[in-house]
């Protein structure tokens, strides 16, 4: 038998401890470096494409060297995880007490 409210405050405490918690991770890391197989398949789905002088360049050097591409988050991405995970959290908690 369903709850009367639903399950959306289990919901948002769930949601809100996993943006907590990629927030400190990218609070507590200065960049991310991906293996070569990690940057060949972002350099194909993300990167310019190929028909281009500059995307033909790109694809020949990650295909043919083990080039890894390193990733920098910038400084507000994590304040914003951290602090939509506190407010989602908060508000799952509230929800929850009120029942």
């Amino acid at each position: 038998m369903a709850r009367k409210g639903g399950d959306w405050p289990l919901h948002a405490i769930y949601l809100g401890v996993i943006l907590l918690l990629a927030g400190i991770t990218l609070k507590s890391v200065e960049s991310f470096t991906l293996t070569p197989t990690a940057t060949r398949l972002l350099s194909r789905h993300a990167g310019p494409s190929t028909d281009t002088a500059e995307g033909a360049l790109q694809s020949m050097i990650v295909e043919n060297t083990d080039q890894r591409h390193m990733i920098r988050p910038k400084g507000w991405v994590g304040w914003g995880l951290l602090s939509g995970g506190v407010v989602l959290l908060a508000h799952g908690i509230i929800l929850k007490v009120k029942k």
